[in-house]
């Protein structure tokens, strides 16, 4: 009988450890940075490692031109300070999209990435390829297992770039930043120096 209140107790626990984390959205829009590096996921979609992002525009309309990168930055939150979890990054397309070399079309593409309570970070999509540019309704979702932690959805279609171009780190009014690195192991999503 302990042994199976054991059990049970631990087959809750997980879920309950779930709703103590949440992830507040900080700002979204359109977001210029610098690609360190390019790694490719299983799916044959392709993930950037980026760095200096800076946020250009808030808005949910996103011009569908190469170089485009759109995306927000959020801040995970939760009871233990500094503690590692596992999140799921979904990105929601319009149609089902198949990259070169990938398997199959997919609506969905998703990756685990490792980050700490208490860190800032970023989800973001950046049109590096024509084949990329899809018009519609995108979504970026965080997950922890079953439970939506942040979504933003973007309008992709004709428009143009707005006319502020960013600021650089220092000055007044500072729209760019660094972000906290995930944990090795699993993807980053940007990485402070």
């Amino acid at each position: 009988m302990r042994a199976f209140t054991a059990a049970w107790l631990l087959l809750f626990a997980g879920p309950a450890a779930a709703q103590d984390i949440s992830a507040t959205i900080i700002e979204h829009g359109i977001y210029t940075a610098e690609t360190v590096r390019t790694e490719k996921l299983p799916n044959g979609f392709s993930s950037n490692i980026v760095r200096n992002i800076c946020h250009v525009a808030t808005t949910e309309d996103i011009p569908a031109k190469l170089g485009v990168q759109f995306g927000y930055r959020y801040r995970l939150d939760g009871p233990q300070e500094n503690a590692a979890v596992i999140l799921t990054r979904v990105t929601r397309f319009p149609a089902p999209m198949k990259p070169p070399g990938g398997a199959a079309a997919q609506s969905v593409s998703e990756h685990n990435i490792q980050m700490r309570v208490g860190t800032v970070s970023y989800v973001g999509f950046g049109f590096d390829h024509d084949w990329e540019m899809m018009r519609g309704r995108w979504a970026l979702e965080l997950w922890q297992g079953r439970k939506m932690l942040a979504r933003q959805a973007f309008d992709i279609g004709d428009g143009e770039l707005p006319a502020d171009r960013p600021r650089q780190r220092g000055q007044t009014g500072d729209n760019c930043f660094e972000l906290s690195v995930s944990l090795p192991g699993f993807m980053r999503t940007g990485g402070l120096p």
